[in-house]
C-alpha cells in the first residue's frame, strides 16, 4: 500500500486494531449510497478457524459469536480512523459493518435495506470479487471476513479495481445453499443483485435462525478459496 499522504499513520492503526488487509477506491463518482467524500478506505478483518468449524449445513453460535466479534473490531477500527483523520483537519464518515442490532426492528424490507455496500468499495479497491452467492471473496481469505468503510476528503490513490470474478466453474457454495439461492452466474462489475442470487429466498432461510442474529453463512465454509 502507498504510504498515506496525512500524519495518521493508516497502516499502523489499522493493524494495530486487528485490521487483516485494507485498501482505498475512488469515491468519484459516487459509489451508490456512499457519503459524499472522495476516498473510500475498505476495511477487511477475518473469522478465526474455531468460528467456522462444524458449519456444513447450519450456523452454529460460535459462528454467530465469530460475526458479532468481527463486526465490533470493524465498527471500533473505522470508528477510531474516522476519528483520527478528524483530528488532524480531513472530514471523515465511518460506516459500520452492519445495521446494529438494536435497528432491525426499523428495517421493513430485508430485500432492500438502503445502506452503503461495503463489498463494492472493497471490489473497488481492489482487494476481491463477488461470488455466485454474492459472497465477497478475498483471493487471501476467501469468503471468511467481514468489510467495514471509511470515506474521507483525504486525497490517497486507489487500487485497481476488480471488475470480474474468479469463480470459474466451481459452484460449492452454489451447491451448499440451504436455500437454493444461489444461480451459479459468473459476477461482473454493475451485475444487478437479483441476477446473481436470489435474496429472498436468502433472506426466508436465515431468519430461520432468528435467535442467531438471522445469519447462516454456510456458502462461507464452502468455498475453497483461502481456506486454510
Amino acid at each position: 500500500m502507498a504510504q498515506e499522504t496525512s500524519s495518521v499513520d493508516i497502516d499502523g492503526f489499522l493493524t494495530s486494531a486487528g485490521v487483516t488487509a485494507w485498501g482505498v477506491a475512488s469515491n468519484e463518482p459516487a459509489l451508490p449510497m456512499a457519503p459524499a467524500l472522495p476516498t473510500a478506505i475498505s476495511l477487511l478483518a477475518t473469522f478465526d478457524t474455531t468460528e467456522l468449524e462444524g458449519m456444513r449445513s447450519a450456523p452454529t453460535e460460535a459462528y454467530y459469536a465469530g460475526y458479532r466479534r468481527v463486526n465490533a473490531l470493524l465498527n471500533a477500527a473505522a470508528t477510531g480512523l474516522a476519528d483520527a483523520l478528524r483530528e488532524t483537519g480531513y472530514k471523515a464518515v465511518a460506516v459500520p459493518a452492519t445495521i446494529p442490532e438494536e435497528q432491525y426492528d426499523a428495517v421493513d424490507d430485508w430485500c432492500n435495506v438502503h445502506v452503503f455496500a461495503h463489498k463494492t468499495a472493497a471490489t473497488q479497491a481492489g482487494l476481491g470479487w463477488i461470488g455466485k452467492t454474492a459472497l465477497f471473496v478475498s483471493p487471501a481469505y476467501g469468503p471468511r471476513v467481514r468489510l467495514a468503510t471509511v470515506f474521507t476528503d483525504l486525497a490517497f490513490p486507489p487500487g485497481e479495481p476488480v471488475t470480474t470474478g474468479r469463480c470459474g466453474s466451481c459452484r460449492r457454495c452454489v451447491d451448499a445453499c440451504p436455500a437454493g439461492a444461489g444461480r451459479d452466474v459468473d459476477w461482473s462489475a454493475g451485475l444487478p443483485r437479483e441476477a446473481l442470487y436470489d435474496v429472498a429466498a436468502c433472506e426466508v432461510e436465515t431468519w430461520k435462525y432468528e435467535d442467531l442474529g438471522g445469519v447462516c453463512g454456510v456458502c462461507i465454509v464452502a468455498c475453497p478459496w483461502g481456506r486454510a
